[in-house]
């Protein structure tokens, strides 16, 4: 990041934010959202396009520590930024996990890197193996928000333990999985997995933890998120729960509105998933879910692997896609929602699940200025030799897409100019 910040003025553009929606020109300088712009500020127009804070993804993989050659914090960042999010939170899908304070400080180095706001994910169990629990308590008083082992937690009462111990302010993050009922689930178990002979993961190994997480919600008191649901019936337990006045969130990715078990046909292991794409009408009842807000947020879910390792045989292929460049514009082009509810669930509603207090905010004068400018009627094509990212995973490779993120600027600084990353 540049030592010296310039000052811009973005003129001709639709504000679009949790007040509304207006015409109105917004400059920046110091970092800063200001009323004036400064005399040496650089114009730029945004006619056509929208300006609204920055976007903010919960569910990314960064790749450090352990996993660099996939993808690190500096190609991860400037994918993110590319893709119009100035704040992610890194998974705990690490090696080493990060479940102690020491692990916490060395993550915090790696962040220093980014060109996106990174904070870490820790496992809510010590290494991530579901046995007994991490120093929660220490790790909240070193910044901590959000926990997240990388599997489902199967003792219930060590969940629960969990939950009770959690402090104001943090969130335990469940992955609502049942190990027992997904033996080697290669893809969604239905019709097509019959036809293509490969072992299915039922819709209930999500649905009956769901159900039980909801109840430990219920019963602690707790904040607690449930981490990429997929199933329908998923959806319908949380709407139930929210009106009851459960206390819990959840979120969705964007392959899950756009993909269904259809879509493994073809044996391709482009479309290999945790958790696997389900029917259409599970991805129906996901989107409304998103449209209505039973379903708080989408994730870009940001998963990169090599070339080499979605190669292998579906069943054995590397999970997930390195999408987060593409994310916005699929919400925003792909999915027949409003405006309004993709930046809901993009920017403004991760930024205050999770406590970036500098992001989702108002765009007006005295808040920091992490933004993103889109243009929801742009159509381009995704190609493979633009890509930001390391990961070669990407299903979304040579289609044309509606919507693009055009600019984003991160603390005051233009990172992202006519869609290309120039820091």
């Amino acid at each position: 990041m540049s030592s010296r910040l310039l000052s811009y003025f973005f003129k001709g553009g639709e504000v679009v934010d949790q007040s509304g929606r207006r015409y109105e020109d917004v400059a920046v300088s110091d970092g800063m959202i200001v009323k004036q712009p400064t005399d040496d500020a650089i114009e730029i127009d945004i006619s056509g396009c929208v300006m609204s804070a920055g976007l903010v993804d919960l569910s990314v993989n960064f790749g450090e520590p352990g996993f660099e050659d996939v993808e690190c914090v500096d190609s991860g960042s400037r994918a993110a930024a590319r893709g119009g999010f100035t704040a992610v939170l890194n998974s705990s899908d690490t090696f080493p996990v990060l479940d102690c304070p020491s692990m916490l400080a060395e993550a915090e180095l790696l962040f220093a890197k980014s060109i996106c706001e990174m904070r870490a994910s820790a496992t809510i169990t010590v290494g991530g193996k579901g046995l007994s629990l991490a120093p929660l308590r220490e790790l909240s008083t070193k910044g901590v928000r959000w926990f997240s082992d990388r599997g489902a937690i199967e003792n219930k009462s060590l969940l629960r333990n969990a939950m009770e111990y959690s402090l104001s302010g943090s969130v335990i993050s469940v992955r609502p999985r049942s190990g027992s009922l997904n033996v080697n689930g290669a893809m969604h178990e239905g019709k097509w997995s019959a036809i293509l002979g490969l072992p299915g993961e039922p819709s209930v190994s999500e649905t009956s933890e769901v159900a039980a997480i909801i109840d430990l919600a219920h019963v602690t008191g707790a904040r607690v998120h449930l981490d990429r649901i997929s199933a329908a019936e998923s959806v319908q337990l949380l709407r139930e729960a929210k009106r009851n006045g459960v206390e819990i969130t959840s979120s969705v990715t964007i392959q899950h509105l756009m993909f269904t078990d259809s879509d493994c046909a073809a044996y391709d292991p482009m479309y290999r998933a945790e958790p696997p794409y389900r029917s259409d009408e599970d991805r129906k009842a996901l989107i409304l879910g998103v449209e209505d807000r039973t379903i708080d947020i989408v994730v870009s879910d940001h998963r990169p692997a090599t070339a080499e390792a979605k190669e292998l045989p579906f069943d054995k292929s590397a999970k997930g896609a390195a999408g987060i460049e593409a994310t916005a514009a699929l919400l925003m082009g792909s999915c027949g929602l409003e405006l309004e509810v993709v930046l809901d669930a993009l920017s403004w509603r991760p930024a205050k699940v999770a406590g970036f207090v500098n992001h989702g905010n108002l765009v007006r004068p005295g808040n920091v200025a992490n933004l993103t400018v889109l243009n929801p009627k742009a159509s381009w094509k995704f190609q493979a030799s633009e890509q930001v990212s390391r990961g070669r995973n990407n299903p979304y490779f040579e289609k044309i897409l509606t919507g693009r993120v055009i600019h984003t600027i991160y603390r005051g600084e233009l990172v992202v100019t006519d869609s290309e990353v120039v820091v």
